[in-house]
Formats: C-alpha cells, structure tokens, sequence
C-alpha cells in the first residue's frame, strides 16, 4: 500500500460529502472540508485498522473513504457539542463545592 493512498481516498470520500450534503456551503468551506477530511482519513483509517488487525489494502481503502466521508460529520458534532457545553456553569459548580467541602451549593 502507499503511503499517500489513504489521504487521496479519504479525500475523495471527503468530497463526496461537501458536494452532497453540503449545499449552498461556500466553496472555500468545501474545500477545507476535503483537505480535513482527507487528513483525518489519511491518519485514521490505517491506525483504526491496526488496532484491529486487518491488513488487507481493500479494507484500508474502504476505511479510508468511509471515515472521510463520516468523519466530517462526526468531528462536526463534536465542535456543536463543545460549543454547546456550558463550561462556565460547569466551572463555577465545581469551585462553589470545593469551597463548601464537597457539598451542593445552596
């Protein structure tokens, strides 16, 4: 297997999901989708396949396009949830226990 064929497969998965699912997207958005996509698909896939032991090219091939055509939005996802969390309240609970001894605010 080469080196740069998960990247240009992934990249390739990436694309097929900023054309479809992405409509009216600037093209800069798209673009920078396809080059994550194909990052993270290029990096991800092999490790994934590593761990579970599959050698095979064909499965690396097939990962590789699959976790660049998913994997943008599972990484998109996971910035709405971070986005969403409310770190503040969280931080301000845990501080208001350490004062209390452990112990809820009132």
């Amino acid at each position: 297997m080469r080196l740069g064929a998960p990247f240009a497969i992934g990249g390739l998965g990436a694309l097929t999901y900023a054309l479809r699912f992405m409509p009216g997207a600037p093209l800069l958005e798209r673009a920078i989708n396809v080059l994550t996509g194909s990052l993270v698909a290029g990096f991800l896939a092999p490790a994934l396949l590593a761990w579970q032991q599959l050698t095979a090219p064909a499965y690396t091939y097939g990962a590789a396009f699959v976790v660049g055509l998913l994997g943008l939005s599972l990484i998109d996802a996971l910035l709405v949830g971070i986005k969403d969390t409310k770190f503040g309240a969280i931080f301000t609970d845990w501080l208001s226990r350490r004062r209390n001894n452990g112990a809820p605010p009132p």
